[in-house]
């Protein structure tokens, strides 16, 4: 057995820019999952599994670059509470297929940590093209650009090389790929008000279909891991008539 890797979706510390990323894939078994899995198999390296327990193992000993999943067996937690759950110890990209098309479901996922969403009856070429778009995003190096390094502010750290959060005590904040995208964005747009379009851009890469209210969610939850009071924030503020600033002043 080989050594574990980190299950962090890094595009350039785990050289995911130079390999093919690795799917781990729990899917009920149907010919349709037969399809999707040959549909990805010439693009990924794909992992099947049958069960969360045998997942959550393979994630802890093996790691991998993002998740796939269908709606679980019956008798296990519901998709919101599984997400919740992986997201506790992992920021392994999360891509959600629920039952339902209903946006407010969609919604409950992505807070629970889901990094993307959407209904299994999407076509099998689009959940090809909305993966892809997901790990292009995680290819892209955020460091492009002139702010390149590890960027501070109010203590905080954000290193886009590592993928790396720390706050002011010292310790590593867990965030999702989305949430690192979006503070990455903050900092390098610091004190210049952001639409949700802009937003979107900055952590879809070009997915088919974005959610903007998706990025309020993202929000949301990024505000509850670095905000003293996640209710009355101070450094990710509300903009008028939509959209957000961010407040500190960043510096390299």
């Amino acid at each position: 057995m080989g050594k574990p890797r980190s299950s962090m979706p890094s595009g350039v510390e785990t050289g995911l820019a130079d390999r093919r990323a690795e799917l781990l894939v729990l899917l009920r078994r149907s010919e349709r999952s037969k399809r999707i899995i040959n549909a990805l198999q010439g693009d990924y390296l794909v992992k099947r599994v049958s069960s969360t327990s045998a997942l959550r193992a393979t994630l802890s000993v093996q790691g991998s670059d993002l998740l796939l999943v269908d709606s679980l067996a019956q008798g296990q937690e519901d998709m919101a509470q599984f997400c919740h759950s992986i997201r506790l110890t992992s920021s392994v990209a999360i891509i959600a297929l629920i039952d339902t098309e209903d946006p407010e479901a969609r919604i409950e996922v992505l807070e629970a940590g889901a990094d993307e969403c959407f209904p299994k009856t999407l076509s099998i070429r689009e959940i090809k093209v909305r993966i892809s778009g997901l790990v292009r995003r995680m290819r892209l190096s955020p460091a492009a650009g002139s702010l390149s390094g590890v960027l501070r502010f109010s203590g905080w750290s954000i290193d886009p090389h590592r993928r790396l959060v720390t706050d002011p005590g010292g310790q590593t904040v867990d965030l999702t790929t989305a949430e690192f995208d979006l503070l990455w964005a903050f900092c390098r747009n610091s004190g210049k008000p952001l639409s949700r379009h802009q937003l979107l851009g900055f952590t879809r890469a070009g997915a088919a279909g974005p959610l903007e209210r998706s990025i309020d969610v993202h929000v949301s939850r990024l505000r509850r891991k670095i905000e003293f009071n996640p209710r009355r924030p101070i450094m990710l503020r509300t903009v008028r008539l939509g959209g957000y600033i961010f407040t500190p002043r960043v510096e390299a």
